[in-house]
């Protein structure tokens, strides 16, 4: 039988545009083992975007139809009939609540569970063995289908650990340090952020109703995603300053030798 064409085949002829990924010894491994444990993901994602109209409204319209039956029957005491539409009815719920795991999960308004917050507390410490210079490759991480928790909470991990870390690079910053070390911890969080973003925004047009903002109903996963871009944005400022203070010492310090024979200044 001829495969009638489809109205989406068209896109299907589109390559998807390369991913400038660095190289691994460039971000301490980070882009390659958080594209190892999301491996598969994407597809997954894209499941859950069909079955929340092949199941969830389907369902949900189906039982629009036989409760509407229902009441129609039972308005005119058919108990005959009403008793079929009620085992239906029992029957569309169970089967629903059997598959309920492959739906979007963008209902959820409790999706900053426990799971996610023992997964952040783990990704930190993970990550922050690099950042702060301990180790120099991120060690091997839990795939998203290993993880206790739902989809939803898996990635929030790693959307809030990035916060996280740049909380916890001020406050390294505060104790004492050369100007060499402290540009280093801004070097390592700023490559080690970078490539969770990248990853993190492989994903970035899934829908708010696959997954949804733990804070609030209407706020979706690119929102937190944009939050990830803001945090790593204001980080890069800071390290920016520092490096044109940095410049601006050693051109002071230069002309100053250059004009007195002598070094006056040390660059900080």
């Amino acid at each position: 039988m001829e495969r009638r064409p489809r109205v989406d085949d068209f896109l299907k002829a589109i390559p998807r545009p390369p991913v400038r990924a660095p190289k691994p010894e460039e971000d301490f491994y980070t882009y390659k083992k958080v594209g190892t444990a999301f491996q598969g993901l994407h597809e997954y994602l894209d499941g859950l975007r069909s079955n929340q109209g092949r199941l969830g409204y389907s369902a949900q319209n189906l039982m629009s139809d036989l409760s509407k039956a229902y009441i129609d029957s039972a308005q005119i005491d058919n108990e005959e009939e009403v008793a079929f539409l009620e085992n239906d009815m029992e029957k569309l719920a169970e089967g629903f609540n059997a598959v309920s795991h492959e739906i979007a999960e963008g209902g959820n308004r409790f999706s900053k569970t426990l799971h996610q917050e023992r997964y952040e507390a783990k990704l930190f410490r993970q990550g922050w063995s690099v950042i702060a210079g301990k180790t120099d490759e991120i060690p091997d991480l839990l795939p998203w289908y290993k993880f206790k928790g739902n989809v939803q909470a898996y990635m929030y991990a790693y959307l809030d650990v990035v916060t996280e870390w740049a909380k916890a690079v001020g406050e390294k910053l505060s104790s004492p340090m050369t100007t060499d070390e402290e540009l280093e911890i801004f070097r390592r969080y700023l490559v080690v952020a970078n490539s969770i973003a990248l990853q993190l925004s492989h994903h970035r047009h899934v829908p708010g109703y696959v997954i949804n903002n733990a804070f609030g109903h209407w706020a979706a996963y690119t929102t937190k995603l944009r939050t990830v871009y803001g945090c790593i944005a204001n980080v890069r400022r800071d390290y920016n300053l520092r490096l044109s203070n940095r410049r601006m010492y050693n051109e002071l310090e230069m002309r100053l030798a250059a004009r007195f024979g002598t070094v006056a200044l040390e660059a900080k």
